[in-house]
């Protein structure tokens, strides 16, 4: 049986956050470079999240679910998602192939509606780059690709669908939000429906300050 990651270790709190920061602050700044989506970024992400942190075995910092025998304490490492079980780690190296496809595929159809350094100027427009966020979280979480840590890697990617078109980093990544609107739209997209999440990104959104 793989060594289970399930919790934060005690005391550490204030590294993660800072670490998280530091992860949100690279993605802001990177904004306007109009990188594409790949699942190596985020694997950077997780890392950096948590840097200086002591894991149950150090590689569940940036490396995936799967049958790496580099990896060994990954393979079959398996998962559930509150009460649902996740996707088997046999499968996560080919559902992360089509993630990341399907992101870039997306991206490179909203890239063409909102110019660099634009942001929506409709409110189709804002829907379509809330949906994006959407299905980029909602995708990742049912993945879930990490022994650990998925729901703030989801959120990372909210945010920098967000800041990649002119809107504020506006997504709480730690702790995660408490909304039963927030909790109800994650179980709709386990399921693959991520219409109920763009609608709940669209009302996190219009709270930000």
């Amino acid at each position: 049986m793989p060594i289970p990651w399930n919790d934060d270790p005690l005391g550490y709190d204030t590294q993660i956050v800072a670490n998280i920061r530091g992860v949100g602050a690279t993605i802001v700044a990177d904004a306007g470079k109009r990188l594409e989506p790949t699942v190596a970024m985020a694997q950077v992400w997780h890392r950096e999240t948590y840097r200086a942190v002591p894991l149950p075995v150090s590689y569940y910092a940036g490396e995936v679910r799967d049958t790496d025998p580099a990896y060994p304490e990954l393979i079959g490492y398996e998962v559930a998602v509150g009460t649902a079980p996740g996707l088997p780690s046999a499968n996560v190296p080919s559902a992360l192939v089509s993630f990341e496809t399907g992101l870039q595929a997306i991206i490179g159809r909203m890239d063409g509606i909102v110019p660099v350094g634009g942001r929506p100027t409709t409110a189709g427009q804002l829907y379509a780059v809330l949906e994006c966020a959407a299905i980029a979280h909602g995708e990742w979480a049912r993945i879930h690709p990490f022994a650990n840590g998925n729901g703030r890697v989801a959120r990372l990617w909210v945010n920098w669908v967000a800041v990649r078109y002119g809107l504020p980093f506006f997504m709480v990544l730690k702790p995660r939000p408490a909304n039963l609107v927030y909790a109800n739209a994650a179980r709709e997209s386990m399921r693959g429906n991520h219409q109920p999440m763009a609608t709940a990104l669209l009302t996190l959104l219009s709270q930000h300050p």
